[in-house]
Order: structure tokens, then C-alpha cells, then sequence
């Protein structure tokens, strides 16, 4: 489908797509990476989508490609290697487990090689022993990471799958507190897990909104309908990160079995 049709066919095509970050973080064993970035590259250019989401290794080549074509390029920081069972993760979380040494240099690299926006993935299981103990740990990991990020505006993914009510609300304040760009809801890497959901999306943008309104909500893990991403913007969410911003903004699902291989 040529872009032109859908955005013909669809008058609010080119504004849903502004708050998309067009996303592949996940590829299929033997896929042709450099392909596959090329084309998420030119697939953000031709819709307008706001960013391309991709792994640091890949940010040169996007920066490279998007030059002077308004789409940003962002990447993310200590992100899963692999994906992960939900009932083992609750158990004994690795979300966000490499040291902050490793994400902060990372972080830098990122940097170097231009990305714009960071998505940094929280240390879920630190966060559950702050919350339990009332330190603080987590919130100075995040807070590390925001000054090596040189002013770069960064996003911090808390995994809400893995998250209390209560510790859910505490990583949202703190992000609010450090005055991220925004809080993100997940990895859409923990099989099983139900990802963005209205409910979960409306407490995070409750909660940022009594401490620093400027701090928004991202919703990803598991967007695949335009009804679905549609609902998670009408609750607040101000950003979306999904695999399946073509079908999104077409109005239309993915099938299933390119689901199961690409979820986001």
C-alpha cells in the first residue's frame, strides 16, 4: 500500500503518525538487518512518523539515512538481550539488570553516533528493593544516566507487567521528579505480559501530571490496532512505540503470525 493511498483514504493518518515511534528492536534468525533498518527508515519518512526506535548498533546508519528529513532517531539503553517469561520475571526480575557503568556507556556511545531521544530501561528488581526499603537507588541510577545523556531528552521504560500498584507509582513520580521526557510503560519484551493498557497508561499520566505535567507517558508493548492506539491516546498517552505503525495508521491489524515474531 503506497503511502499516498493511506493518507488519502485516512484524514488523521498524518497527525497519529507524528506520535509514533516507528520501532524494530527484534529481528528474525537470518533477517537481513541492514535491509530491514533501511526500510523502517524510508517507511518513517514516507508516513511522517515522529521517530524510528532502534538497538544502538543501528543508530549511525539511521542518523546517516534521516538527515534533514524531520524524523528523529532513537534508540534504547539496557535493553533485553532476549525475550523472557512473565511468571519467571516476577519471580526474579532481569529487566534492566546490566550495571549502570555498562548503560551509561552505552549511553555515551549513543550519543556519538546521534541519537536523539534515549529509552532507558529501568532496574526493575532495584526498584522493588527501594520500594520495599524506601531508598533511592534506582531513581540515581536513572539520574546518572541523565547527565551523561547531555541534554538529550530520555525516556525511562519501568516494565509495568512486573510492577505493584505502589511501585508503579513511585517510578513514575521519579521520572516526573528527574524531569524526563517521558515515562514508558514497557520492553514489549516479557512474553506474556499484557504491555500498554489503558488502565496502566492512565495511572502513570495521573501520577506525572501532580508532580511535573511537562513529563509525558509513552504507551508500547503490544499496540497493534489503530482502536487500540486510539484508546491509549485518548487517556493521555502522548507518544506510542509499536512494530506496527504501518497497520496503525492504515487502520488495520497485523496477522497474527507476523505478531507472534515482531511484537513490540
Amino acid at each position: 500500500m503506497q503511502s499516498s493511498q493511506v493518507l488519502g483514504a485516512q484524514p488523521q493518518t498524518a497527525q497519529l503518525a507524528k506520535v509514533i515511534d516507528h520501532t524494530k528492536l527484534t529481528f528474525a534468525p537470518g533477517e537481513d538487518e541492514e535491509a530491514a533498518i533501511a526500510q523502517l527508515c524510508q517507511e518513517a519518512m514516507a508516513f511522517g512518523f515522529f521517530s524510528v526506535c532502534v538497538q544502538p548498533r543501528h543508530v549511525a546508519f539511521c542518523k546517516a539515512r534521516l538527515t534533514d528529513s524531520g524524523v528523529k532517531v532513537a534508540t534504547v539503553i539496557g535493553f533485553p538481550v532476549a525475550k523472557v517469561k512473565l511468571e519467571a520475571e516476577k519471580l526474579q526480575p532481569t529487566i534492566g539488570r546490566q550495571p549502570l557503568a555498562e548503560k551509561l556507556a552505552e549511553t555515551r556511545q549513543a550519543i556519538l553516533d546521534g541519537a536523539d531521544e534515549l529509552d532507558v530501561v529501568i532496574d526493575v528488581a532495584q526498584l522493588k528493593v527501594d520500594a520495599h526499603r524506601g531508598s533511592e537507588v534506582a531513581r540515581l541510577g536513572l539520574k546518572s544516566i541523565q547527565e551523561a545523556a547531555q541534554g538529550r531528552p530520555l525516556k525511562a521504560i519501568i516494565e509495568t507487567d512486573l510492577l505493584s500498584d505502589e511501585e508503579l507509582v513511585l517510578a513514575s513520580r521519579w521520572c516526573a521528579e528527574l524531569r524526563l521526557l517521558m515515562v514508558k510503560t514497557s520492553t514489549g519484551m516479557i512474553e506474556g505480559g499484557s504491555g500498554a493498557t489503558v488502565e496502566i497508561v492512565k495511572r502513570m499520566v495521573d501520577t506525572v501530571r501532580k508532580v511535573y505535567p511537562k513529563t509525558k507517558v509513552k504507551a508500547s508493548g503490544g499496540i497493534k490496532t489503530r482502536a487500540q492506539a486510539e484508546a491509549l491516546l485518548k487517556v493521555g498517552a502522548a507518544r506510542l512505540g509499536t512494530s506496527a505503525g504501518l497497520q496503525i495508521v492504515a487502520g488495520e491489524a497485523l496477522p497474527a503470525s507476523v505478531l507472534d515474531e515482531n511484537q513490540y
